[in-house]
C-alpha cells in the first residue's frame, strides 16, 4: 500500500523574490545593512529570518550569497598574529571591522557553486546534496532559471512537522 505522496523541493522553497540581495560591487556595510534589516524583518511569528542574502552581478544573474558567518569570517585573524599580542591592542577590533566594511561583497561572498536541485526534485535529493557539499542552502532551479533556495531550516521544518502529524508508536 503507497504511502501519502511526498512533497517535493518546490512545495518548501523560498521563492527568489522573497530574499534580499546586494550586488557584487556593494560595499560590505551596505550588504550588512540589508541583511540585518531582513534578518530582523523576518523575525515576526511563525517565519524564519533570512541569515544571508543573495548576490548578483551586474546581468542580475545569481553568482552568490553573504551570510552572518562569510562577515565574521572575513574578520579572522592570523594565530601567529594573536600569539603574537595582537589581540591586546586596545580598538583593533573596530578598526578590523571597518576596515573591512569598505570591502566589496565580491571579496567577501560565497560564490553559487553549480549545484543546485529541481522544483520537482525529492527532498531527500536536496537533503542529499546540502549534507554532500556542506552548505546551509542551495538554488533551485526550472527550466534552466534560479526560482528559490531551499535551506536546512525548510528541511527540518517539514522534517519535524511529519514527525510530528504522524505521531508516536
Amino acid at each position: 500500500m503507497p504511502g501519502p505522496k511526498e512533497k517535493k523541493v518546490k512545495h518548501i522553497m523560498l521563492p527568489i523574490q522573497d530574499y534580499a540581495t546586494v550586488f557584487l560591487e556593494n560595499s560590505l556595510r551596505d550588504a550588512m545593512f540589508v541583511l540585518k534589516c531582513t534578518f530582523f524583518a523576518g523575525c515576526s511569528a511563525g517565519s524564519q529570518a533570512h541569515r544571508s542574502v543573495l548576490v548578483f552581478d551586474h546581468n542580475k544573474k545569481l553568482v552568490g550569497t553573504l551570510s552572518f558567518r562569510d562577515i565574521i569570517n572575513s574578520l579572522k585573524i592570523s594565530r601567529k598574529a594573536l600569539s603574537e599580542g595582537f589581540k591586546y591592542r586596545e580598538g583593533v577590533f573596530t578598526s578590523l571591522c571597518l576596515l573591512q566594511a569598505a570591502k566589496k561583497v565580491k571579496e567577501v561572498m560565497k560564490p553559487i557553486g553549480k549545484v543546485t536541485v529541481n522544483v520537482n526534485d525529492n527532498i531527500l535529493d536536496a537533503i542529499c546534496l546540502l549534507m554532500e557539499e556542506n552548505l546551509e542552502l542551495i538554488p533551485v532551479e526550472d527550466k534552466g532559471q534560479i526560482v528559490g533556495m531551499v535551506r536546512t531550516v525548510e528541511i527540518f521544518k517539514e522534517v519535524s512537522e511529519l514527525v510530528e502529524a504522524n505521531g508516536f508508536s
